[in-house]
């Protein structure tokens, strides 16, 4: 417990996380065998698709940014191993490239997170293939806040802060899908390299010094900004990552 004679009234964060949006084709595509001058995969953000983040009923949050995971899977059809190439673009800029290998006769699936993503950019996926009988026929798309402060960036202040509420984001249905790893969120303040992580449904209580942040998501933030992930698997696709999200967070300053 704490001397509430000692800090102000609370503020509240709360988080409204959306389901992914899915896409499961009823025949596979053949993956190109060079580079496509086209992305398969194009997304626009809409307001809709991002999380409603409020701080005590309001929507204007002074402090967040906002991560979308971007998932895509297929299967190499082929008699031996293949190579699959990937492309990640954000508003027709290159942010990462990169190759996985897949097995004979499996299925692959591929999780990329873009860091720091608004309303109108649009996030693109390239994909192409060592072989023509390396298909894909699966994607999916969810976003997740992060970094947020009921303050605007660069204030510091000694503050409480309780994570309450923490779900697993997002839940894949389509497919045979099938959950590889969650990843914790950590807790950030002002000493930069300080990060404290938690885990599974873990409420958390902390006092520190905060600047700029109170929360960081796992995937997509403290690692593998705007960067990949692929996983293969002889059974299921997609074969997914995705993150442990605190849906409510309460703070109080220091009087």
């Amino acid at each position: 417990m704490i001397d509430l004679e000692k800090w102000s009234v609370a503020k509240v964060i709360t988080i409204e996380l959306k389901d992914a949006v899915e896409n499961l084709q009823d025949t596979p595509t053949a993956l190109p065998t060079e580079e496509p001058t086209e992305s398969q995969i194009s997304i626009t953000l809409a307001k809709a698709d991002l999380p409603v983040v409020k701080l005590n009923g309001s929507p204007n949050i002074p402090t967040v940014k906002y991560i979308m995971l971007l998932y895509a899977g297929g299967k190499n059809e082929d008699t031996a191993s293949q190579t699959v190439y990937l492309r990640m673009l954000k508003n027709g800029s290159s942010l990462s490239s990169g190759s996985f290998s897949v097995g004979a006769g499996y299925y692959w699936t591929l999780n990329c997170w873009f860091f720091d993503v608004k309303v109108g950019d649009t996030l693109e996926l390239r994909l192409w293939s060592s072989s023509s009988n390396v298909n894909w026929d699966y994607h999916a798309y969810a976003c997740q806040p992060t970094r947020c402060f009921p303050y605007p960036s660069g204030v510091s202040k000694v503050i409480w802060v309780k994570t309450k509420n923490i779900v697993k984001h997002p839940e894949l249905s389509l497919g045979n899908p099938h959950n590889l790893a969650t990843m914790d969120y950590y807790l950030a303040n002002g000493k930069t390299s300080h990060f404290i992580r938690f885990g599974t449904t873990t409420e958390a209580e902390h006092i520190e010094l905060w600047k700029d942040y109170i929360f960081l998501a796992g995937y997509g933030d403290r690692y593998y900004k705007n960067s990949e992930l692929a996983d293969g698997s002889s059974t299921y696709r997609p074969y997914y990552r995705r993150n442990y999200i605190p849906t409510k967070i309460i703070v109080r300053e220091l009087r």
